[in-house]
C-alpha cells in the first residue's frame, strides 16, 4: 500500500512537471508507458510484474527511480539494529587490529570498499545499522579509554605525592 501512494505522488508530481505527448501506452512486452516523452528520462514506466520505473524502461525493482529523488523524510523498515554492540559478551575488537586492517584493506572492517560500493551501490537500511554499529564501537572504545586516562590520572597523583614526601624527607 505504501508504494501505491509513494507511485501515485510520483506520477502526479511528474505528471505536473511534465509536458507530455503521450499520456498512456501499452507497450508489446506489457508494459505500461505513462508520460511518454523524447527524453526517456522523464517517463513513467509500470512493468508487467508490477515494478515502476521512472526514467528506467525495465524496472527490476518495486520502484526505481533513474535521476535525484528528493524527500522530506523515508522510513525504511529493517528485521534487525546495531544495539547488540552493547549486550555483555559482545567481542569488542581491540583498535590495534583495526588499525591494521585499515592499513592493509584501506577501509573499515565490514564497510564496504570504494570499489564494492562503485559496482553495487549500498542499501540504505543496511548502510545506516552498520554505521550505528560503528559508532556504538567507537562510544565503547572511548568509554574504555576514558577509564584508562581516570586511572592514569589516579596513578600520576599518587606518584606526585609520593615525589613530594620523598621531596620532604630529603630535606629535613
Amino acid at each position: 500500500m505504501k508504494v501505491l501512494y509513494l507511485f501515485l505522488f510520483l506520477f502526479a508530481t511528474t505528471a505536473l512537471s511534465c509536458q507530455a505527448q503521450q499520456v498512456t501506452t501499452t507497450n508489446v512486452d506489457g508494459s505500461v508507458t505513462l508520460l511518454k516523452n523524447q527524453d526517456i528520462t522523464s517517463n513513467v514506466f509500470i512493468a508487467p510484474n508490477g515494478n515502476v520505473g521512472i526514467g528506467k524502461k525495465n524496472p527490476t525493482d518495486k520502484l526505481e527511480v533513474n535521476g535525484q529523488i528528493h524527500a522530506r523524510s523515508v522510513k525504511i523498515d529493517l528485521k534487525k539494529w546495531a544495539d547488540y554492540v552493547f549486550v555483555e559478551g559482545y567481542d569488542l575488537v581491540r583498535l590495534r587490529e583495526i588499525e591494521n586492517y585499515i592499513n592493509t584493506h584501506g577501509h573499515l572492517p565490514e564497510v564496504p570498499s570504494t570499489a564494492e560500493v562503485l559496482e553495487n551501490g549500498i542499501d540504505v537500511g543496511q548502510i545506516n545499522t552498520l554505521l550505528l554499529k560503528k559508532i556504538e564501537e567507537l562510544t565503547l572504545h572511548l568509554i574504555e579509554k576514558d577509564h584508562q586516562v581516570e586511572k592514569l590520572q589516579e596513578q600520576y597523583h599518587a606518584l606526585q605525592l609520593q615525589l613530594a614526601q620523598i621531596q620532604e624527607s630529603l630535606k629535613g
